[in-house]
């Protein structure tokens, strides 16, 4: 085949990734096209969404801002913190685990 790359680990054709570049390109372009274009800058459409308020001058701490992320997602949090110890021998010891855990799943014909 004309074009066609061979490598030690299979082949490739460079003109089929071109092809699939030009079209999610031109895709992308196509959905481009339909947004809004009646935005102006300078105007109240560059303010950032601040809840329907305006934002206050200076920086808007994260704890302001997603108030509502967290409240909502408090038990989950609460939970992260217990398992953050910041030892980093804990941490090994879990990746260990997981990876212990991940083996006998292959071993046992779980994995592919």
């Amino acid at each position: 085949m004309t074009g066609l790359l061979v490598t030690s680990s299979g082949y490739w054709h460079p003109l089929a990734w071109l092809a699939v570049m030009a079209s999610a390109v031109i895709l992308a372009l196509i959905i481009r096209s339909f947004g809004n274009n009646r935005f102006r800058k300078g105007t109240d459409q560059q303010v950032p969404f601040y809840s329907g308020n305006r934002a206050p001058e200076g920086r808007i701490k994260s704890s302001n801002l997603y108030w509502g992320f967290f409240t909502a997602m408090e038990k989950y949090f609460r939970w992260l913190r217990r398992l953050h110890t910041g030892i980093v021998n804990d941490y090994v010891y879990w990746f260990v685990l997981v990876m212990v855990i991940m083996l006998a799943a292959v071993m046992l014909g779980g994995g592919p």
